[in-house]
């Protein structure tokens, strides 16, 4: 009997260690949502926040009149970086075709903000109108950020990541029927609040799985 029981702990301690490696193995080659969320949050809270505040014409702050849209497209270029680097990254070394969806999707951030950029300043220039520059450039990006949630819970099976990118296109729709400054503070408080709090819940199951 001792035998027996013997060969079963010892059987449980091999299957415990597999679970832990598979989900070692699991955490290089997946994306780290916590870094992704984080980053996206901060500059969507930070960044349309100081743009809310210091910008129009009746600014709650005193500041230099294009430094907050300097410091807003700063935050998005550098979450936009953050994630196809990241992306690029956890595919670096692998191969199989979930490695080429990541590298793709870390580009698609890349060519839809640059397509983005041109449509925009296209727009902008077709219109003569500065108010549509001004409603467009913000409603526009929350709509790509917001599909490209949708895209890749989609392709990486994740409810969450599908679920912020719907809560993305939702608060960027009603901000934008609300008209300007109301979409800015829309934008920082409700998406930048969305993609905090999702970053703070897949930390804490982190914490759980460890």
């Amino acid at each position: 009997m001792d035998e027996v029981h013997e060969d079963e702990r010892s059987a449980a301690a091999r299957l415990a260690l597999i679970e832990d490696q598979q989900r070692l193995v699991s955490r290089a080659v997946e994306p780290d949502p916590r870094l992704l969320y984080g980053a996206w949050g901060v500059a969507w809270l930070a960044g349309f926040g100081l743009v809310a505040a210091g910008g129009g014409r009746d600014p709650l702050i005193a500041l230099p009149r294009a430094l907050p849209e300097v410091v807003l497209g700063v935050l998005l270029t550098g979450a936009g970086l953050v994630t196809v680097v990241h992306s690029v990254r956890v595919g670096r070394g692998l191969s199989g075709p979930s490695t080429t969806s990541a590298v793709l999707y870390g580009w698609s951030w890349v060519l839809g903000f640059a397509a983005l950029a041109a449509v925009n300043t296209a727009v902008a220039a077709a219109s003569g109108d500065p108010a549509v520059a001004e409603l467009l450039s913000p409603a526009s990006a929350g709509v790509l950020v917001g599909v490209m949630y949708l895209f890749g819970g989609t392709l990486w099976r994740e409810p969450v990541q599908f679920g912020l990118g719907a809560w993305l296109l939702l608060t960027t729709a009603v901000g934008a029927l609300l008209g300007l400054p109301a979409l800015l503070w829309v934008m920082s408080l409700a998406g930048g609040g969305g993609f905090l709090a999702v970053a703070v819940r897949c930390a804490s199951q982190r914490r759980r799985v460890a």
